[in-house]
């Protein structure tokens, strides 16, 4: 019998292995990107999501984590130079302001 506790940093270190393959990670995206394809998987995870946000506990757990990442100054300037990389683009610029036409001139 193995026990979990063991087994699983071996498990962690094949898949950290695993997605320095290119290849691997290529496959694994693909497989991910058409499994939400499926309007019927989607609205599984979808009905699944609402339902831990119902959970005080688990809104409260992650609200406190989302407060706090907001704190990083690290994840504030990545998150900063995303947004502005992102509204370089005239394809974004124009979509985001269609969306939303007052005042973002």
């Amino acid at each position: 019998q193995v026990s979990f506790a063991i087994a699983v940093p071996e498990v962690n270190a094949a898949v950290k292995n695993h997605y320095q393959d290119p290849e691997y990670r290529a496959k694994i995206s693909a497989a991910v990107k058409k499994r939400y394809q499926d309007p019927e998987y989607r609205a599984k995870m979808e009905a699944a999501a609402k339902k831990r946000w119902e959970d005080p506990e688990y809104r409260a757990k992650q609200n406190a984590a989302i407060k706090k990442r907001g704190q990083d100054p690290e994840y504030r300037a990545k998150t900063s130079a995303a947004i502005k990389r992102r509204w370089q683009d005239p394809e974004y610029r124009a979509k985001m302001k269609a969306a939303h036409p007052k005042g973002h001139d």
